[in-house]
């Protein structure tokens, strides 16, 4: 019996995480319609700094951006989950992280037409599909601590663990700033080599 507790608890944190990435590929779908009707709008605000930069670009001020993007999305979760709340914002925060996927792919096709594809395919969609599965992990974290919240203050439970928690729930996203600043500095090595041939 406690097997097949296990498996089912298993799958249900599985079919969560595709629920995750499902409101993450809302976004992208919502962002790509929304650039491609409106490609003057370059806000970075919604594209994210996802929009492959000029091969010109200082490689160091790109990882920079790259990982201050992460930062900041890891921050706005970290505080989210802080809050008994927060879980609806947590499927709002990976619908916004879609639609600066969605908007810079269609920003950047819009400029470029079909020489478009290789910055699409070789820059954005690498550190696109690395960012995605770092925002599940950090929402997913974040509902988690929000969940846990709205159980104890709806049932009146006081737990004597809070700070054990709280230091637990914190060095996940010290990780998760970690693995960011990896991606970024991934992405400025990937970024090197595609301007070098370029």
């Amino acid at each position: 019996m406690k097997r097949i507790g296990t498996l089912t608890a298993a799958q249900s944190r599985r079919a969560f995480t595709m629920l995750l990435f499902a409101f993450t590929a809302i976004g992208v779908i919502a962002g790509s319609v929304y650039g491609a009707a409106h490609p003057e709008n370059g806000s970075f605000w919604l594209h994210q700094y996802f929009v492959p930069a000029p091969l010109n670009s200082p490689i160091p001020a790109l990882m920079k951006v790259t990982f201050l993007s992460s930062a900041l999305f890891i921050a706005a979760a970290y505080l989210t989950g802080l809050f008994a709340l927060g879980q609806p914002f947590g499927f709002c925060l990976l619908i916004y992280r879609g639609f600066g996927m969605g908007f810079s792919s269609a920003l950047t096709y819009t400029s470029l037409g079909i020489h478009a594809l290789p910055r699409i395919t070789l820059l954005l969609l690498p550190r696109a599909l690395a960012v995605t599965v770092l925002s599940v992990l950090a929402v997913r974290e974040l509902m988690r601590s929000s969940g846990n919240l709205l159980r104890s203050l709806t049932r009146g439970e006081i737990r004597d663990d809070k700070r054990s928690d709280l230091k637990h729930y914190t060095l996940k996203f010290a990780v998760l700033l970690l693995l960011s600043l990896l991606i970024s500095l991934a992405d400025g090595a990937v970024f090197a080599v595609f301007a070098r041939l370029n």
